[in-house]
């Protein structure tokens, strides 16, 4: 157990240490830390190095990966159609027919291995992604993971993903929408790298089966609180996952992810008459995905390359009161700390991250 709060830059390791992290002993991750004391404001956003083939290859993953491939690939498609094809309309036709269509319906397993992919470790570069944890995390026990915030897209949670074998020796499963892993595409990258729809009875099985899951607890909603001046978290609604952490005695272990709300821009209605903007979230959250407008690097739906610190605090045992229908006042209980430790955590660590006016608003 460490005795204090550790760091990892995990952006600065090869791709040959990070498997061997990963499949190594505890003693052998813990060579790779240093205690959070030791470290700057400078050193958490300094950025990784990248060649130029690496920062090629991010660019096209996360320009035709989710969610951005809905801005883009239709665009790439039209000058594909225009310039080479010379048909814009069998262009379209053709990639529906014969790529969209069978990823439809074809299954996309989980593959373990996808975290030790090199594609994986240039995804990890590309966002100078470092790590913060405030206690280890053992295989005998079950975790979920809360990790506000959302933001137009949570890339951070998918940072988590690919490190948490390099960090503890094991991974856990994302959640996910389930209209976000059935778009074709989407559905291949999410459910290669273990994600999993967010339904009640399938987190469960992930969590009996796997030991561990993640979730951005604000999804759609949350991505129209984004903004440029405070991080704003929904967390006082959100109550399943405290349920399900007590249904199956999983240790709650609140994060925060310091870059997330800024990955990406957006326009989410407002300056729309007749309170547009509360009538595109309403139709948002019904349909299960974000109706807006995004952009970043180049004017484009690219994300903005920006350090992402990933903070995971102290877990918030339940096991000692397991059932299957837990009393309100015990969940409720369980969520005031969550909410309070959530605010610790931000405020602890915000200035590594540059933020020392920053504020986070939990709602």
């Amino acid at each position: 157990m460490s005795a204090e709060p550790q760091y990892l830059a995990l952006c600065s390791v090869s791709l040959e240490e990070m498997k061997a992290m990963a499949r190594g002993t505890d003693k052998e991750r813990r060579a790779k830390l240093q205690p959070v004391k030791a470290i700057s404001k400078e050193q958490v956003l300094a950025q990784a190095p990248l060649s130029l083939l690496e920062h090629a290859a991010c660019i096209l993953l996360t320009a035709f990966g989710p969610p951005n491939g809905i801005f883009n690939l239709p665009v790439f498609l039209f000058l594909i159609g225009y310039f080479i094809v010379g048909n814009v309309a069998q262009t379209f036709l053709y990639f529906g027919l014969f790529i969209l269509l069978p990823l439809t319906f074809i299954p996309q397993p989980f593959i373990k291995e996808s975290t030790e992919w090199w594609l994986s470790w240039i995804i990890v570069k590309y966002f100078s992604a470092k790590y913060i944890s405030e206690a280890e995390c053992s295989r005998d026990n079950r975790y979920i993971y809360v990790a506000p915030p959302h933001g137009v897209f949570p890339y951070g949670n998918i940072l988590a993903i690919q490190a948490w074998p390099s960090r503890f020796g094991f991974g856990f499963r994302g959640l996910a929408a389930s209209s976000a892993l059935r778009v074709p595409i989407f559905k291949q990258i999410l459910r290669c790298i273990g994600v999993v729809d967010a339904s009640r009875h399938v987190a469960r099985k992930a969590i009996e089966e796997d030991g561990a899951i993640g979730i951005s607890t604000g999804g759609v909603a949350e991505v129209f609180e984004t903004n440029a001046d405070d991080e704003v978290v929904l967390l006082k609604e959100r109550i399943g996952m405290i349920k399900l952490a007590i249904r199956t005695g999983s240790e709650l272990t609140p994060c925060y992810i310091f870059g997330n709300t800024q990955l990406l821009d957006c326009w989410a209605g407002e300056g729309l008459p007749f309170n547009g903007k509360s009538h595109l979230n309403w139709l948002s959250r019904k349909v299960g995905f974000a109706l807006i407008l995004i952009y970043g690097r180049f004017g484009l739906a690219i994300p903005y390359r920006l350090p992402v610190l990933c903070v995971s605090g102290k877990g918030i045992p339940t096991k000692h009161i397991q059932c299957e229908d837990p009393p309100m006042e015990q969940v409720l209980e369980i969520q005031k700390k969550v909410i309070s430790e959530t605010q610790r955590i931000f405020e602890t660590y915000k200035g590594y991250y540059g933020w020392n006016d920053k504020k986070l608003i939990i709602k």
